[in-house]
């Protein structure tokens, strides 16, 4: 049996299943986790056994996923696109109070242009080229290039504290530029030189800027942040808290972080910079229904600093350098942050409400300056990269048509006359006279000369050059240059080379003068179903499709993320119930059926029946119904069982014990069968 509903909300789980969620979800957030860590993290309040079938019932809805090792391990992780869900359940389960953040006295706004900025980096990299070196490295001027072109300061990315290779070579700011393009599929490390990928870049053009974001975002999320779950946990919850402050309402990180100890999302070692991994297991949480003072008094009493503190400031500067949001500080030092977009739709894996490419249309001014407003499609701007120079970017972008550009663009294979046309056809008010007349007239003086590619056969001294220009086998397919050199026909090179063999001049493998291949720019002609950004119909018919193609999950790209599951197999299959009961044909069916009063050897052939099982117990104790979670069984007269009372007794949470027989009357095994 496999996964069969991927659908579901969080409120249609069992009572067992929605306990181990929660308890996995705010353990390990969406990072990965061994079989059996489950089965601690509930450990007497539901059965080993329990958790296990718990845990089948969620694989089979989708909130859980398994991979498998090579060597058979198994390990399980709440899938990303279920936390937006998660995150809504505790602010469900339990209310905040308030997240306002004074307003702070500095403010560090959201860069703008990221979409626009990356689509001229692509344009640069599509016609300079990225050449490697024989150690794998980029070439010392073609990453000088690439310094120029990133759209990111250093000082916003150092605090995600990133790792990669050649980092006394590269710098952070082009690193995180290059691996974004690589881990969203648009570019691909080869042998020696990074590639443009045109079918990625085609799809990726087509989608509007919002799309675009959403892919980045995404990336950025889970790429450049901390594989760490209190991190991931600030992260989600940074998002989820922006429905209760307003689109232009300032978020307090402290308040923020207050409510996340409450709820045990984070603990006071991560907030003062101890290892939360050394501590002991969490503490099973209740719901919290009075959280009044969270933002108060209460505050003071945690102590928000060290590399934590330093770890969410860095995370705030990112998004800040992402165009997702201001961050500032009050007057008080405190930290806060506003968020510029829709973040909450751009968790969401099926929103794609602007599946429409923009429908906008240019400037084009008497000076030659072209005004691109926000609103122009990105297959537009394309084109426009290929035959203008760039000479500003923010939300509005402005190129320039120069000769140069004009005659580099038909040298990468642009036509001529799709210069001018690509101006009046997206010229909002059309193109000055003087305009349309210089850039047809630049247009036309390319190529009235030009360079032809052409075999040329050099002879090493001037008799040899005439000793082939005699041979009769060799007339007609010559034309002589000079005193030793021929142009020959490339159709005729391999007879030409037989025939100077032949007569002891044979031509030396090699070629001379090689030059490097020369660029040409990609997706240079317009797509016929596609003008002044008309809907994508394959996006909108099939919006997951941009989704799986720009997914950064399993590319390489130049940061060590920490994250490994995608290299381990994907286990759909889901394990048989009855392996979980080993030898259940030898077990008397009265012991699952009825309560029942035995004999004390019985009793604890019973008891050590369930523990083998990792099942729960039944027992009767003055009068009230228990449910016993045994552990071990301590010899002695009378021997004895230590365990845990998982209900049924006064205390709200599950308590340790040591109980004889003696102390309950009737007993039967829990077990989800009779």
């Amino acid at each position: 049996m496999g996964v069969t509903n991927t659908q579901d909300s969080w409120n249609e789980l069992s009572s067992d299943e929605l306990l181990v969620l929660r308890q996995c979800f705010i353990r390990y957030a969406g990072q990965p986790m061994k079989e059996e860590e489950p089965i601690q993290l509930t450990r007497g309040a539901l059965s080993g056994v329990e958790t296990k079938l718990a845990l089948r019932g969620l694989r089979a809805r989708g909130w859980l996923e398994a991979v498998t090792k090579s060597w058979g391990e198994r390990i399980l992780y709440i899938p990303v696109h279920r936390l937006p869900d998660l995150y809504d359940m505790l602010l469900e389960q339990n209310p905040m109070n308030m997240m306002h953040s004074d307003h702070p006295i500095m403010v560090h706004e959201s860069m703008t242009g990221l979409e626009s900025d990356l689509l001229h980096a692509l344009s640069r990299i599509a016609v300079q080229g990225v050449p490697l070196t024989a150690k794998g490295t980029i070439h010392k001027r073609s990453l000088q290039k690439l310094n120029e072109l990133t759209p990111f300061r250093p000082e916003d990315l150092i605090g995600l504290g990133l790792h990669y290779a050649h980092a006394e070579l590269y710098p952070v700011q082009t690193v995180v530029m290059m691996d974004l393009l690589l881990s969203l599929g648009l570019l691909v490390k080869e042998t020696v030189s990074f590639r443009v990928q045109e079918t990625e870049l085609e799809t990726w053009i087509r989608l509007s800027a919002w799309q675009m974001r959403k892919h980045i975002f995404a990336t950025l999320m889970e790429r450049y942040g901390k594989a760490e779950a209190s991190m991931q946990h600030f992260r989600y919850m940074l998002c989820a808290v922006s429905q209760y402050v307003g689109s232009e309402g300032w978020i307090s990180i402290k308040c923020l972080l207050q409510w996340m100890l409450q709820v045990g999302l984070i603990q006071q070692e991560s907030t003062n910079g101890a290892d939360p991994k050394n501590g002991a297991l969490l503490d099973l949480v209740p719901t919290i229904s009075n959280t009044e003072g969270f933002a108060g008094e209460t505050v003071s009493d945690f102590n928000f600093n060290g590399p934590f503190m330093e770890e969410l400031k860095g995370w705030l500067k990112a998004l800040t350098a992402f165009g997702m949001g201001d961050w500032g500080q009050t007057a008080s030092g405190e930290l806060c942050f506003r968020w510029d977009v829709s973040v909450i739709d751009m968790l969401r894996p099926n929103n794609y409400e602007d599946t429409h490419q923009e429908q906008g249309t240019f400037y084009v001014q008497p000076d030659f300056e072209i005004l691109v407003p926000p609103d122009v499609a990105y297959d537009v701007r394309w084109r426009l990269e290929c035959c203008c120079e760039r000479v500003t970017g923010d939300r509005m972008v402005v190129y320039r048509i120069t000769r140069e550009s004009v005659t580099e663009a038909i040298e990468l294979g642009m036509e001529a006359e799709a210069i001018p046309a690509l101006l009046n056809k997206f010229s909002r008010t059309g193109v000055p006279d003087h305009v349309r007349m210089t850039v047809e007239q630049w247009a036309g003086d390319v190529g009235r000369t030009a360079f032809a590619t052409v075999t040329l056969l050099r002879c090493g001294t001037q008799e040899d050059a005439d000793m082939v220009a005699r041979h009769p086998a060799l007339e007609g397919l010559l034309e002589r240059l000079g005193d030793r050199d021929f142009i020959i026909p490339a159709s005729s090179a391999v007879k030409i080379r037989k025939t100077l063999a032949a007569v002891g001049l044979g031509p030396r493998r090699e070629l001379e003068g090689l030059d490097d291949p020369t660029h040409h720019y990609p997706l240079i002609l317009e797509p016929e179903n596609i003008s002044s950004g008309s809907p994508n119909s394959e996006m909108e018919s099939d919006p997951t499709q941009a989704r799986s193609i720009f997914s950064q999950e399993g590319r390489a790209g130049f940061v060590y993320t920490g994250r490994t599951l995608h290299f381990y197999e994907q286990e759909h299959t889901l394990p048989d119930p009855s392996d979980y009961f080993p030898e259940r044909s030898t077990v008397p069916s009265s012991w699952t059926k009825e309560w029942r009063s035995y004999h004390t050897s019985t009793a604890r052939q019973l008891i050590e029946q369930a523990i083998r099982w990792q099942a729960a117990v039944g027992l009767r104790i003055g009068g009230k119904e228990v449910k016993w979670i045994p552990e071990a069984v301590v010899p002695g007269a009378p021997w004895s069982v230590t365990g845990w009372y998982a209900s049924g007794m006064d205390d709200e949470a599950p308590s340790p014990a040591t109980l004889q027989p003696s102390e309950w009357s009737d007993m039967r095994l829990l077990v989800p069968f009779t």
